[in-house]
Parts: structure tokens; C-alpha cells; sequence
């Protein structure tokens, strides 16, 4: 008996301390920051490509349970408030996002890690 009610009291705390969307939003945002910073930093684009995949894979989870909170009308609605809220946050990591795009343009592997983010 004292077994099965610490799997129900550990089970009932993890439920509890599940991330709000807006926390998964965030997290979702500091993955492509730090995607976009390790291909800002590069001095090629090749190395750019290289250095984004690497990120990414290491942030993944972040980008599919982002992508995940679209299958949940409430929890979409709480991401889009705090995203809507936080814009400016948004806005600038969306014009880098545009220059490294435009600058490396030509480069497979950063296309391949603009693709990943998009469709983790």
C-alpha cells in the first residue's frame, strides 16, 4: 500500500508542475535564439549550417512540444497572449532569423536548419 501512494502522490505532483504554454512558448523562443546566435557567430555559412544543426538537435524537444501546443485551442490561445505580449521579444529574433536567412540563402545545411526548426 505505502508503494502505490507514492506512485500516485509522485504522479500527481509531476501533473502539477507540467509547464504552462506560455513557459513552453519561451522555451520555444530561446531554442531558435540560440539556433539563430550559434549560425550568427559562424564565420561561413557552411560553419553556420553546421553550428545550427548542432543546436538544434540539442533543443529539439523544445521545438516539437512548441509545435504541439497548435493541437490545443486553450493552450494556443495562453501561447499566442504571452507571445503577443512579449512581441518586441519576437520581432527582433525574427529579423535576424531574416538576415541570416538572406545572407546564407545558398547554403544547404542552413536551409536544412531552417527547415528543422519549422518541422522539428
Amino acid at each position: 500500500m505505502p508503494v502505490r501512494w507514492l506512485v500516485v502522490v509522485s504522479l500527481a505532483a509531476c501533473k502539477a508542475s507540467a509547464p504552462s504554454a506560455a513557459e513552453i512558448a519561451d522555451r520555444g523562443w530561446q531554442a531558435h535564439e540560440l539556433v539563430i546566435a550559434a549560425g550568427e557567430r559562424a564565420k561561413t555559412c557552411a560553419e553556420a549550417g553546421a553550428a545550427m544543426q548542432r543546436v538544434f538537435a540539442d533543443h529539439r524537444q523544445a521545438f516539437v512540444d512548441a509545435i504541439a501546443i497548435d493541437q490545443d485551442r486553450d493552450r494556443l490561445a495562453e501561447a499566442t497572449a504571452y507571445l503577443e505580449a512579449h512581441q518586441d521579444r519576437y520581432n527582433d529574433l525574427e529579423a535576424r532569423m531574416e538576415a541570416l536567412s538572406d545572407r546564407c540563402a545558398d547554403d544547404a545545411s542552413v536551409r536544412a536548419a531552417f527547415h528543422q526548426m519549422e518541422s522539428p
